[in-house]
């Protein structure tokens, strides 16, 4: 290396990372907006929605199998 020779800039590697989207051909984007709304009320800016899937049904509703919690809690 000479006195006035000059090292060659290099550039910041820039990672990017693809992101896929977590809408689901059975759940609509509002439902999938109003989630993920929720999720930053509750955690902040740090939270992320990773996936959003629809839970199997079983034989009862969400009323009934709550109903049956608070008739049948010990006391």
């Amino acid at each position: 290396m000479g006195l006035f020779s000059r090292k060659k800039k290099t550039e910041p590697v820039v990672e990017t990372v693809k992101e896929t989207p977590a809408v689901s051909n059975d759940i609509p984007g509002e439902v999938i907006a109003a989630i993920s709304a929720a999720v930053y009320c509750m955690f902040g800016e740090g939270a992320r929605v990773m996936s959003v899937r629809r839970q199997q049904r079983t034989g009862r509703s969400a009323w009934s199998m709550a109903g049956l919690l608070e008739n049948t809690r010990p006391f």
